[in-house]
C-alpha cells in the first residue's frame, strides 16, 4: 500500500508541474514571429478595411520589427462578431510559401485562425498601416500638384518680394498687369530682368494680383546696364563701393568663414550709404578678394564684385 501511495505522490507532481506550464503558457502567450527575419519576404502587401485599399510594402524591417513583438494566447475565433478596422498584412516567403496576418484588436488572425493577442503590438501594426496609407496618398497628391509656369519683367523690387508684368500674350496679363511675388529665397534681382515663375495655377483676386504657391522663381535674363550706373547692383563695404562685375568667382579650395554679410538693403535704383548695405538685397555672405573686390555668396554662387575709385 505504501508503494502505491509513494508512486502517486510523483504522479501529480508531475501532473501539477504540467498544468502549471500550460496556464503559465496561456497567461504568458506565445510569440510566433519572434525569428522572423527581413530577408525571408520576398513581397509584403497590407490591405486596410476600410477603407479597402492595398499598399505595397517596399521595405519590410520595420514591419518585421514589429511582428516579432506580437504575442499571441489562446484561440479565439470570436472576432468576427467585432466591428472596426482590421489591417491584412499578406507575405511571400522565400520558400515559396504566403500567409496572412490580421491585426484586429484584440486579435490577431493568422491564415484565417483568430487569436487573443496582446494589445500594444497589435496596436502597432495597424498605426503601421495607417502611417503607410497616409504616405501613399500624400505621395499621389504631390505627383498630383499642378505646375504652371510664365514668364514676367520684374518691375519693382522689395526686401520680400518683387513686383511683375506678365509678358504679353500670357493668361496672367489678362488677369491683371501686377503680380505680387514672394521672394523667399531673396534672389538677387533688380527692374528689368526677365524672371520664370512655377506656381500652383491659382490667382487671388487682389490689386495687385497675388499666387496660390509659388515654387520657384528662375532669373532668365538680367536687364541691361544702361547710362545710369547707380542701378548696376553695388555694396558697400568699409564705406567703399562695390560693383557687380557680372563674372563668376573662379576660386577653388575657399575658406568657409565668411568675412562679413550685407545686413541692410535700399532701392534697386538708390546707392548703399551705410556699410554693409546693398541695392539688391540682405543676408548675403561675402568674402574679400584679389585685386580690391569681394565675392558675394548668392543662389550658390560666388559672384565677383569690384571697387571703383573714380566713381567716388
Amino acid at each position: 500500500m505504501k508503494k502505491k501511495i509513494t508512486i502517486i505522490i510523483p504522479l501529480i507532481c508531475i501532473l501539477s508541474a504540467a498544468v502549471i506550464m500550460i496556464l503559465f503558457a496561456v497567461v504568458s502567450g506565445r510569440k510566433p514571429y519572434k525569428d522572423l527575419e527581413a530577408v525571408q519576404i520576398v513581397s509584403a502587401t497590407v490591405q486596410l478595411s476600410p477603407p479597402d485599399k492595398t499598399i505595397q510594402i517596399t521595405e519590410t524591417k520595420e514591419l518585421v520589427d514589429l511582428l516579432k513583438d506580437v504575442v499571441i494566447y489562446n484561440k479565439d475565433n470570436s472576432y468576427t462578431e467585432y466591428d472596426g478596422q482590421g489591417v491584412t498584412f499578406t507575405l511571400v516567403m522565400a520558400d515559396g510559401t504566403q500567409t496572412s496576418i490580421m491585426a484586429y484588436n484584440p486579435f490577431l488572425v493568422i491564415d484565417g485562425v483568430g487569436y487573443k493577442t496582446k494589445y500594444e503590438p497589435c496596436e502597432a501594426l495597424n498605426h503601421y498601416a495607417n502611417m503607410l496609407l497616409e504616405r501613399t496618398e500624400m505621395s499621389a497628391f504631390t505627383d498630383n500638384v499642378q505646375e504652371i509656369a510664365f514668364q514676367a519683367t520684374v518691375i519693382e523690387v522689395r526686401d520680400d518680394s518683387i513686383l511683375v508684368r506678365p509678358v504679353n500674350d500670357s493668361l496672367e496679363l489678362i488677369a491683371s498687369d501686377k503680380v505680387s511675388i514672394p521672394n523667399k529665397e531673396k534672389l538677387a534681382l533688380q527692374i528689368g530682368d526677365t524672371v520664370k515663375i512655377i506656381y500652383n495655377g491659382d490667382i487671388l483676386e487682389s490689386y495687385p494680383v497675388q499666387l496660390g504657391e509659388v515654387y520657384k522663381i528662375t532669373l532668365l535674363e538680367q536687364a541691361k546696364a544702361d547710362a545710369m550706373w547707380d542701378r548696376i547692383p553695388m555694396v558697400r563695404v568699409n564705406n567703399k563701393l562695390y560693383y557687380d562685375t557680372g563674372r563668376e568667382s573662379t576660386v577653388s579650395g575657399r575658406c568657409g568663414n565668411m568675412d562679413g554679410e550685407i545686413t541692410s538693403t535700399v532701392d534697386g535704383t538708390e546707392i548703399p550709404m551705410e556699410d554693409n548695405q546693398s541695392n539688391f538685397g540682405s543676408g548675403f555672405g561675402y568674402q574679400y578678394g584679389a585685386d580690391d573686390t569681394i565675392e558675394i555668396y548668392m543662389n550658390d554662387k560666388w559672384f565677383v564684385f569690384e571697387y571703383r575709385e573714380e566713381s567716388e
